[in-house]
Parts: C-alpha cells; sequence; structure tokens
C-alpha cells in the first residue's frame, strides 16, 4: 500500500481549514483556499520539510532580498 503524504493547512484569511495531497505537487505550485482563493505555493524549507506560504509573502521576500543586492548610487 503506498502511503500519500497530505499537508494541513489552516488558511490565514478566511480561517478555513482544508487539506491537500502532495501526490502529483512539485515546489512552486500554487495551491488555492478552496473557501476563498487565497493563493499558496509549495515550498521546502532549509530541513527539507514542505510548506504553504502565502504567494504575496513569498513575492514580497524576494522582493527585498533583489533590493538589498542591488543598491542605486548617485552620481556626482
Amino acid at each position: 500500500m503506498v502511503n500519500i503524504q497530505r499537508i494541513k493547512k489552516l488558511c490565514s484569511d478566511c480561517k478555513a481549514k482544508f487539506e491537500i495531497s502532495l501526490e502529483d505537487k512539485e515546489e512552486g505550485d500554487s495551491i488555492n483556499c478552496p473557501e476563498c482563493n487565497l493563493e499558496y505555493t509549495l515550498i521546502f524549507d532549509k530541513k527539507g520539510k514542505t510548506k504553504l506560504v502565502e504567494t504575496k509573502e513569498l513575492e514580497m521576500e524576494e522582493e527585498e532580498e533583489g533590493e538589498e543586492e542591488s543598491e542605486d548610487y548617485d552620481s556626482d
């Protein structure tokens, strides 16, 4: 018998509880809350654990990292 990994999530917006199967999912896949349609992105943390993170929070983190790497200087 095959044991399919599942993730349980409490939506941070509408507080609905939902569960997804990871059978055909990959890192970076988008998953929406079935109640309010809030978008989450499937990621693996540093320990290799699977997590669902709000897509807008993930995008904000990526933007902040990009700003730190490229600083603009005014030339005189």
